[in-house]
């Protein structure tokens, strides 16, 4: 799930890892994910958030407005956030988007801006570099256009995608591409990582997590889901795969303990268009609202119905993880798997178990490649 603050594991003794550890221990919201809107020039088929098409001023009318978001961003800016990211759905659909930003940026933020590269005219590029985000990061599917456009239903967004990428580089912008790999797209990958090296965009990253939809039929977007053949496929390519990380010989319950689950609310959250603010994109558990309490109580005080999760520190707490095999290739979510359990959250996140199945099945097979290449 993009712009989860709680997975991203800097190096030990690095510079960001203290700051993480000192924003924990004193309860600083460090990186705030702010989801603008829901509305969007594309209907992308796997989406969490979509507004579909019709129902756009409704959702509109409900949105925080210029001033509710600016205030937001004082309070933020007071309470030592440092990081943040501007997501929608698609956020140039605000007209209000550049004033928005442009507090952020007098308010010293340093903040990441995610676009799907259809609206961007001359014009807002040339104000977006004046802001000098982070990073500008696009959604990117596919280098043949007939499949890109397929997944985001707008005929010749891919043209203007790659135009736009073009133009933000062209203005010294820091470009990322971003592809959500899936059923529709998985055989042109290899292609779509060449064209990402023609582009010589900063960096291009993939995922294949795809998140329940939010409104309406949340398992929509699972049909395009990679099965287990197909997360093999996609791990093992030389292209894109991680890098071996040795796995320690030790009993499964021993390294379920040594395996942290991810930490809801500790050092960021989300904020919703309409001023919800939850632990993090995917654990829509409502910490509250900031139309009816400010965001410093709300972080402050934690509601009850958070502490099932925030109990959670190891996979060792979770009693089918604690004794599974998998658990050291494991990256569930429990926010994931609120949706597609409800209250049975805590028993096996089946999606997460079926790529660490595949990551597993790949492991066991370069250890024995690399075991046999020690023997010649």
């Amino acid at each position: 799930m993009e712009g989860c603050a709680q997975k991203r594991e800097p190096e030990q003794h690095s510079l960001l890892h203290t700051i993480a550890r000192k924003a924990d221990e004193n309860r600083v919201p460090l990186e705030v994910h702010l989801e603008l809107t829901y509305r969007c020039n594309a209907q992308c088929i796997h989406c969490y958030c979509v507004v579909p098409r019709g129902l756009e001023e409704p959702a509109k009318k409900r949105e925080l407005t210029t001033d509710e978001i600016t205030r937001l961003l004082d309070d933020l800016a007071e309470m030592g956030t440092l990081y943040l990211n501007f997501s929608g759905g698609e956020v140039f659909v605000r007209p209000d988007f550049f004033e928005i930003a442009d507090h952020a940026k007098q308010r010293g933020f340093a903040f990441r801006v995610f676009t799907n590269g259809i609206g961007l005219t001359e014009e807002r590029a040339h104000r977006l570099a004046a802001l000098e985000p982070l990073t500008v990061e696009l959604s990117i599917y596919s280098a043949d256009p007939s499949v890109h456009d397929s997944i985001t239903r707008v005929p010749g967004s891919f043209d203007r995608l790659v135009e736009n990428v073009s133009r933000l580089k062209a203005l010294g912008l820091r470009v990322y591409l971003k592809t959500v790999v899936m059923k529709p797209n998985l055989s042109g990958l290899e292609k779509l990582h060449q064209l990402g090296k023609d582009l010589d965009i900063f960096a291009h990253t993939y995922g294949c997590e795809m998140s329940p939809r939010i409104a309406g039929d949340i398992h929509a977007p699972g049909q395009y889901q990679l099965d287990e053949g197909e997360l093999f496929i996609y791990l093992a390519s030389p292209v894109w795969r991680k890098h071996l990380t040795p796995v320690a010989e030790a009993p499964t319950e021993e390294a379920a303990r040594r395996h942290l689950v991810c930490a809801p609310a500790s050092i960021g959250c989300c904020v919703d268009p309409y001023g919800n603010v939850f632990p993090c994109i995917a654990l829509r558990v409502p910490m509250g609202n900031i139309r009816e309490q400010p965001f410093r109580e709300l972080w402050n005080s934690p509601l009850p119905s958070l502490q099932q999760f925030l109990t959670i520190e190891t996979y060792a707490d979770l009693p089918e993880c604690r004794s599974c095999e998998l658990v050291d290739f494991c990256r569930r979510c429990h926010g994931d798997n609120l949706f597609e359990r409800g209250a049975d959250w805590r028993s096996c996140h089946a999606r997460a178990r079926m790529a660490a199945s595949a990551e597993h099945k790949l492991y066991q097979i370069r250890i024995r490649e690399m075991e046999g290449a020690s023997h010649e």
